[in-house]
């Protein structure tokens, strides 16, 4: 594209143009490869009949550019040089976090000579547009490309509508950085968050042909118990097995299907239980316990078991209690100090020791010592 095409602009866009958007305004504009050969960056030249500035941001074939160079500015049209912005990169002020698209090179070229500078390993270049998040980035200021830590080391804003960032690598820091999603420092104003969800009724359980079944779901964050979580529920096979989102299952079917429970918001948190559809006539026990499942050091809670047979609690059968160290060590790290049947309480050990361990609390049915049901209690210092 050439100055020659300046009379016929209008006509070159109408006829070849294609739709962008520039800064999120739809518009068309001509574009072409930068080069004919292939480069490790991919740029092109952009021309439209509106204003363009450096750093603007095109979005072109499900593709998002960044205008890098200067504009050069005829009669009727813009023209300028956009590279592909091939990663995006989080900034993270005081635990406001604020996603950029950037082009990151380990090299650069020199605006003396022309020439590729290749930086030393471990060093990169981070190009963002200026915007009013960009202005407050700092010296020293941490960022996570594909999990890994860089630090800003030089800051360039010689060109309008472009910040310019030299970064090197950095440490990892475990405490406060969330590496799995690329965050440097969420940690240090967060709380992380780590999810389970547990069905109570086991890994098996048996529902009545045409009877019903609630399943008893717990789900904790950081060990305590959610309120009111959301919880989605599908069956592997609704025709023989069927459940709503309340959790309510219904036997449709001889046979048997797969339900599996998971947080709504966060659906690689999940349980799944395997439910049979059965005649009446045989009894299929569960357990289930009830309590806190993080205990103080040196303090003591109380334990209730709830028997079920065919998914309805019964009040005609009993447990006995046991209790273990998570990693089978010794001395377990707490007792039961009283036991009435379907109930138990247990006082966590006081030692320096016992912060951060987890007792095991098991229920064994007394009629049927293979009915089993199992409670991991976290232990905490009490300050």
């Amino acid at each position: 594209m050439t100055r020659s095409i300046e009379p016929w602009i209008d006509f070159f866009l109408r006829e070849k143009g294609e739709l962008v958007h520039i800064n999120n305004v739809k518009q068309l504009a001509l574009i072409r490869d930068a080069t004919d050969t292939i480069q490790m960056t991919d740029e092109k030249i952009i021309r439209a009949a509106t204003p363009l500035h450096t750093g603007d941001i095109v979005d072109y074939r499900y593709e998002r550019y960044l205008i890098t160079s200067q504009v050069d500015q005829n009669e009727k049209s813009c023209r300028g040089r956009m590279q592909k912005c091939n990663q995006r990169l989080a900034l993270n002020w005081n635990g406001q976090v604020r996603w950029f698209d950037a082009v990151v090179e380990a090299r650069t070229f020199s605006t003396e000579t022309g020439k590729v500078i290749s930086m030393p390993e471990g060093n990169i270049i981070v190009r963002v547009q200026v915007n009013a998040d960009t202005r407050g980035i700092t010296l020293s200021q941490r960022f996570y490309i594909t999990h890994q830590p860089f630090k800003v080391v030089g800051i360039d804003r010689i060109l309008n509508g472009i910040v310019q960032l030299s970064c090197t690598l950095d440490s990892i820091n475990t405490a406060y950085d969330d590496v799995e999603n690329n965050i440097a420092d969420r940690w240090k104003y967060e709380i992380a968050h780590t999810y389970a969800l547990h069905i109570h009724q086991g890994t098996i359980a048996h529902v009545l042909f045409n009877g019903t079944l609630p399943l008893n779901v717990t789900a904790t964050d950081n060990r305590n118990e959610m309120a009111n979580p959301a919880i989605t529920y599908i069956s592997s096979d609704p025709n023989v097995v069927s459940v709503d989102q309340q959790g309510q299952i219904m036997g449709i079917a001889l046979g048997q299907a797969s339900i599996t429970a998971k947080l709504t918001y966060y659906p690689t948190v999940l349980s799944t239980i395997e439910m049979r559809v059965v005649e009446t006539g045989t009894h299929f026990y569960a357990i289930t316990i009830i309590g806190n499942s993080v205990l103080k050091t040196g303090q003591s809670a109380s334990y209730v078991s709830h028997i079920y047979d065919h998914g309805m609690e019964v009040f005609d059968q009993s447990v006995e209690w046991s209790l273990q160290n998570q990693d089978h060590s010794t001395p377990i790290m707490g007792s039961v100090t009283a036991s009435t049947g379907n109930s138990v309480t247990i006082k966590a050990g006081s030692s320096s020791g016992a912060n951060n361990k987890v007792l095991v609390l098991t229920a064994t049915l007394v009629s049927n010592p293979s009915i089993t049901a199992e409670k991991n209690i976290g232990l905490k210092n009490l300050f």
